[in-house]
């Protein structure tokens, strides 16, 4: 008895011990678990198109993806050839014409009482910090988030084209890990995740596209300058829900202000009117195939992962959630409705007598 009860002890204690150690591994690599279910979200959207060509030329899925990349670096290129050197000079511009916006509307309000307080209360901050140690600390900060991104990219890049070229080569390693009792669960999760952040993607892409061209359009005939970066910046930070079409509406409202009071109003009611048409019309639509991700638990996600791991966080919470959801699905599925619910309305008329007498009595 005595060493039975020892073994369990020392069995319960190897098992809180693993546990810990698995924590402090997940929790020390939170970042490269991002990275890669970035790179899972590339991987399906390299997927799509190849099964597509696959199906219709007949091939392997290798060279099938060979064409979608070939593809798509055609496609890369002649924008870049096209409208590169035009766009990249429009951001160049962009960097200098926000900071001189700024000061435009800051003089401005320094005609006012209350935009002078206002001047004077943020002058006061910027002033009680260290200007050369904040500028320092800014570089380096620049520095090292420019490096990391660049190395993310890389790492995102090459898992999603491998992941790509043979899916079906890890699903089986992940299979194999799992206990054969398990393993239909772990289909039923994975193919539920899949088809949820597929949906989520094509639903995000086509809002992201129609953003992108009506923001343009709109400031095009409000004529504010440079529609197509701002376009092309509203279009991009669409992929972060609630937090990407505050800060997409910023550096437009800034230089529409800039101009005047009104037009800066018209600004923001533009994008008021083009999220709202997104929310509302373009989104619904497009998600009508799965269930809209809650946007207060979207936020939530995006909060605690803001918290742990800031900005790449943010920008994964939503497909993050669309994915969890779908494994929740699986394994939690939705109750059916009771059979003993009444009818209701017409269908309780159509009950007639000569319909009731078909049923059988229990």
């Amino acid at each position: 008895m005595p060493d039975n009860f020892k073994n369990r002890a020392i069995f319960s204690g190897l098992i809180c011990v693993a546990a810990v150690v698995t924590l402090v591994i997940l929790w020390n690599g939170r970042y490269i678990l991002l990275l890669l279910f970035a790179g899972i979200v590339g991987a399906l959207l390299l997927s799509k198109p190849t099964e597509w060509v696959q199906a219709r030329l007949r091939i392997r899925r290798a060279p099938a993806l060979v064409i979608v990349l070939t593809a798509i670096s055609g496609v890369l290129i002649g924008l870049a050839v096209l409208r590169g050197p035009a766009l990249l000079q429009q951001f160049g511009t962009l960097q200098t014409d926000i900071p001189q916006a700024a000061s435009a509307i800051m003089t401005r309000m320094n005609g006012h009482a209350w935009g002078r307080w206002l001047s004077s209360q943020i002058t006061d901050s910027a002033r009680s910090a260290d200007g050369l140690s904040f500028a320092a600390s800014g570089l380096k900060s620049v520095m090292t988030v420019t490096t990391l991104t660049v190395a993310g990219l890389v790492v995102v890049l090459f898992t999603s084209l491998f992941l790509a070229a043979e899916p079906q080569f890890y699903l089986r390693g992940l299979r194999r890990l799992t206990p054969s009792r398990h393993r239909l669960l772990l289909d039923r999760s994975l193919e539920n995740a899949k088809a949820s952040l597929e949906a989520w993607l094509l639903a995000k892409l086509l809002s992201m596209v129609f953003i992108g061209l009506i923001v343009a359009v709109g400031l095009w005939i409000l004529r504010v300058p440079l529609p197509g970066t701002l376009g092309v910046i509203a279009g991009i930070l669409t992929f972060i829900p609630n937090l990407g079409p505050v800060l997409s509406v910023l550096p437009a409202a800034l230089l529409a202000f800039a101009i005047s009071p009104g037009r800066g109003v018209l600004t923001l009611m533009l994008f008021g009117f083009v999220h709202f048409l997104e929310g509302n019309i373009v989104t619904p639509l497009a998600e009508r195939k799965i269930v809209t991700l809650p946007p207060a638990l979207t936020l939530t996600v995006q909060l605690l992962l803001a918290s742990t791991t800031g900005a790449l966080g943010i920008a994964l919470a939503a497909p993050l959630t669309a994915a969890l959801l779908g494994v929740i699905n699986a394994i939690l599925p939705a109750e059916r409705v009771p059979p003993a619910v009444q009818p209701q309305g017409s269908l309780r008329r159509a009950m007639t007598p000569k319909n009731a007498d078909q049923l059988t009595p229990v």
